[in-house]
């Protein structure tokens, strides 16, 4: 059932979550297995013959035909995918770069109506627009719409967080600039390659920016302030990057208008939460499960997860986990944090409880060091640990090695670390080298939340464009949040009820003065007093 569920994710980069989804499968309890983990995990669950986005059946050869797609325009929809209990797939998803790239396009309607308003909107065409996110088939389709918009587009990307497949194929399009690997460079350290690249981007003019843990916004700060001289302002994506620029704004340090993406409701409540909490721990399960040869993997179900962090991205994370059937205990410094854990059907215990009976540790803060060499030897031997999202060293690699732990590549995105003397001789097992495991080991968070995600980016492109933003941090407005989520819900084939034409001041729903305890007079009908009393 897991393998079943992470094979139709994986195969088209789908989500989960508010999918339709039939199960019709022969044997009574894989049935009630699959229909309750994808409720849990927020499918709808409709008849096959409807047209769904997932189909799970028996065989997936025999059923192929029968799947519909997901009920929007062809030009902008994915079609349905079949999964076979066992092991066949059917999908329309193809394999070379430039498919991949287009299936990432048609999944993402919300980012082409806000790209197109872009175009449309724009005061000059041509306007330089730097992207700096990780380098996989669907942010090279955000790219394309931006440069169909009228944009000059440059794209960078860290050498570990490229596919260099799609960076070739992206770079072939002459209106895009890349700056990330197209292929494999073992002659040259990565973190030297990515200096180049990054510097190279900032160079290049961009008058916008679009960034991913303000590193370039930071590197444009501290060393190539010329940069800043064309720079007009940057769309920050990030929890792990809107903490610096917030921090350079305290200091009086940060010289250009900076938008919050990361804490627009469209952002954080489907990205952070759903999108990243999917990606990951399906992405840790993948790994694990593709090293069954010398690590046996036995699925999620009954195994004890320890979740650093409550935040968004630690509540997506514990909620996969749990409807996969893992037991989740919560690591977390906020006592409100810890109860709404509680409440939401998990343990919460402090580091030392949990760390120690955890098969599986996922690190959920974007915090440095959240889990230091001496939380790694509070772990038990043959332990798994992997970062969800996440920034450098969150897992503390630097201080491990610094310290005498030992390493050793065991298989494709699996080390093996082991404590230095007088420890005894356990080994942990770190993921994706301490990267974020979606996007590192993984393609990243589904279509889905990143068509959100890029939608958002693109209305803080429009906001930025605009005469008057002065340097500091900004918050998306609450217009421009119902503006990309009314797109989203329409292409989904959602709707809402329409507004009243008449809104009472604070939101009151009805007037002040009616309410419980009026006299009979007033109940009568009697004209309330209006003049003032001194």
């Amino acid at each position: 059932m897991e393998r079943a569920i992470r094979a139709a994710a994986r195969a088209g980069n789908r989500l989960i979550t508010g999918s339709t989804a039939s199960v019709d499968v022969t044997d009574a309890d894989a049935r009630a297995l699959l229909t309750t983990a994808l409720r849990r995990m927020g499918a709808r669950l409709r008849h096959r013959d409807d047209g769904v986005d997932f189909a799970f059946v028996d065989r997936a050869g025999e059923a192929a035909d029968r799947t519909g797609g997901t009920g929007l325009e062809p030009a902008r929809g994915l079609a349905g995918l079949t999964v076979g209990l066992d092991g066949s797939m059917h999908s329309h998803r193809g394999i070379s770069a430039d498919s991949r790239i287009a299936w990432a396009a048609a999944g993402m309607p919300a980012t082409a109506r806000l790209a197109e308003q872009l175009g449309a909107g724009a005061t000059r065409r041509g306007v330089r627009i730097g992207v700096s996110l990780v380098l996989e088939p669907k942010t090279a389709a955000f790219a394309r719409l931006l440069a169909d918009a009228g944009c000059s587009v440059a794209v960078f990307s860290a050498v570990s967080e490229t596919d260099p497949e799609i960076a070739e194929e992206l770079a072939r399009d002459e209106r895009i600039a890349v700056f990330a690997p197209r292929k494999a460079d073992h002659g040259r350290p990565a973190s030297i390659v990515d200096a180049e690249h990054a510097a190279a981007i900032l160079d290049w003019g961009p008058e916008y920016l679009i960034d991913d843990g303000a590193h370039l916004i930071r590197l444009a700060h501290s060393e190539r302030p010329a940069a800043l001289s064309r720079l007009h302002g940057a769309a920050e994506e990030t929890t792990s990057g809107v903490r610096p620029v917030r921090e350079m704004e305290a200091l009086g340090d940060l010289r250009i208008p900076v938008i919050a993406v990361n804490d627009a409701r469209t952002k954080t409540d489907f990205d952070n939460l759903i999108g990243t909490g999917q990606s990951c721990v399906f992405a840790i399960a993948d790994v694990l499960d593709d090293a069954n040869e010398v690590l046996p993997y036995s699925g999620i179900a009954g195994a004890r997860w320890a979740v650093v962090g409550y935040g968004p991205v630690g509540q997506g994370v514990a909620r996969f986990a749990a409807a996969l059937g893992a037991e989740v205990v919560v690591v977390e410094q906020d006592p409100v944090r810890a109860l709404t854990a509680l409440h939401d059907g998990h343990e919460a215990a402090p580091r030392e409880t949990a760390l120690a009976r955890a098969d599986v540790v996922v690190s959920a803060t974007g915090v440095w060091h959240t889990v230091d060499a001496h939380a790694m030897s509070m772990l038990r031997d043959g332990a798994v640990i992997a970062v969800a999202g996440g920034i450098d060293d969150e897992i503390a690699i630097d201080e491990m090695r610094a310290t005498g732990w030992a390493e050793r590549e065991i298989a494709p995105s699996v080390s093996e670390w082991r404590a230095p003397a007088p420890h005894d001789d356990r080994a942990v097992l770190v993921l994706a080298q301490g990267g974020g495991v979606n996007y590192t080991a993984g393609e990243g968070n589904p279509i889905e939340v990143m068509d959100l995600s890029f939608a958002t980016q693109v209305a803080a492109l429009v906001r930025l464009m605009k005469p008057g933003a002065a340097a500091g941090v900004h918050r998306l407005s609450e217009s421009d949040e119902r503006r990309v989520a009314a797109a989203a819900l329409e292409a989904r084939g959602g709707g809402v009820d329409p507004e009243p034409r008449m809104k009472r001041a604070g939101g009151a729903a009805q007037p002040w003065a009616v309410h419980r305890y009026r006299s009979h007079a007033q109940r009568d009908g009697t004209a309330i007093d209006r003049t003032p009393t001194l």
